[in-house]
């Protein structure tokens, strides 16, 4: 059995390991959005000219020899550009990277000839990106999709749900933040009133939601990296830290199934229980936390002006006659 140090925040000596595990998922987690950040802003430090776009494509990327490396679902969306700069012209590609096909499709569509604005490095003019603003333009001003021809299904929260998703989000942060409370008074070696116990009730409240919002969010689709579909519009470090919690509950879980057996549960259980139930907690409610979360904040679908969902496609509204709302009209994101 492992024995338990003492414990003290002020002196990271006597931290768990797993303190140091969430930490440094974290630092990871922050390098790619900040690197990113960082990135744009010197791109957007360079001049900038009116390009073209050429044509665009979907590729599935191969692995060694031809043959698929992964068997996860990934296709980039690829768009090639014209551009000139001191009477010679240079091209780019600008790629994005979806995990159905259909997906990347209806990004490119109708962007083949447009005009778009291209940043170009002044000391080396074939280094370029497309101007992210720019593309955006274009994507938000394209015609509507005709009626029955959208490729990609749309996986969208019933608006009858939206109105309670926030309700759920506080409490499995309000469960998660209590499931931490356990967990570092457990690491500290000491027991917990039988009330906190109710974090069991707890996990059903908010974890039924969360499954449905998923499966709403996925759909009928079969993919491996499920997880992307469901934390879509969350912040990578959520994703991350779903993982991370996972698997230290189930290392917790096979702590526990070794100690308890010895030393019982109840109002009078360990505090090596205790870290073992919540360890367990505080993964589901990570979870749920972040799954409705990333569904909180999904902007949703096309409306019409008196607030009716459209379907992909539908310039007015079969209910009320009324026109469909523009993609970046404010009332559409609400």
């Amino acid at each position: 059995m492992i024995l338990l140090l003492p414990f003290r925040w002020t002196d990271p000596t006597t931290w768990p390991w797993v303190v140091w595990v969430w930490l440094a998922f974290l630092l990871v987690s922050a390098v790619k959005p900040m690197w990113r950040k960082i990135k744009t802003r010197l791109v957007n430090s360079w001049p900038s000219v009116t390009g073209k776009i050429e044509s665009v494509d979907v590729n599935e990327p191969k692995g060694f020899l031809g043959l698929k490396t992964s068997s996860t679902p990934r296709y980039f969306a690829e768009i090639t550009y014209s551009y000139g700069v001191d009477g010679n012209t240079y091209t780019g590609t600008n790629r994005r990277e979806f995990g159905d096909q259909d997906e990347a499709w209806d990004f490119l569509r109708d962007l083949k000839g447009k005009a778009v604005v291209v940043h170009y490095n002044s000391r080396k003019p074939g280094a370029s990106s497309l101007s992210e603003p720019s593309l955006e333009v274009l994507l938000q001003t394209r015609p509507p999709m005709p009626p029955g021809s959208s490729r990609a299904a749309t996986r969208t929260i019933p608006p009858w749900i939206r109105p309670f998703l926030w309700l759920f989000v506080c409490l499995s942060l309000l469960g998660l933040v209590l499931s931490l409370y356990v967990h570092i008074n457990a690491l500290t070696g000491k027991q917990m009133p039988s009330i906190f116990w109710g974090l069991h009730v707890g996990i059903f409240v908010v974890w039924f939601p969360a499954v449905f919002v998923g499966h709403k969010r996925v759909g009928n689709t079969h993919r491996k990296d499920v997880w992307k579909v469901v934390l879509k519009g969350a912040p990578d470090w959520m994703r991350y830290m779903t993982y991370t919690l996972a698997f230290y509950a189930a290392f917790g879980s096979l702590l526990f199934m070794a100690i308890a057996p010895e030393k019982g549960h109840g109002a009078n259980a360990p505090a090596d229980v205790w870290r073992g139930f919540s360890a367990m907690w505080m993964a589901f409610y990570f979870t749920a936390f972040a799954i409705l979360y990333a569904a909180a904040i999904q902007p949703l679908g096309p409306r019409c002006v008196s607030g009716h969902p459209l379907s992909s496609g539908q310039s007015f509204c079969p209910q009320c006659g009324q026109p469909a709302l523009p993609p970046n009209d404010p009332i559409r994101q609400t």
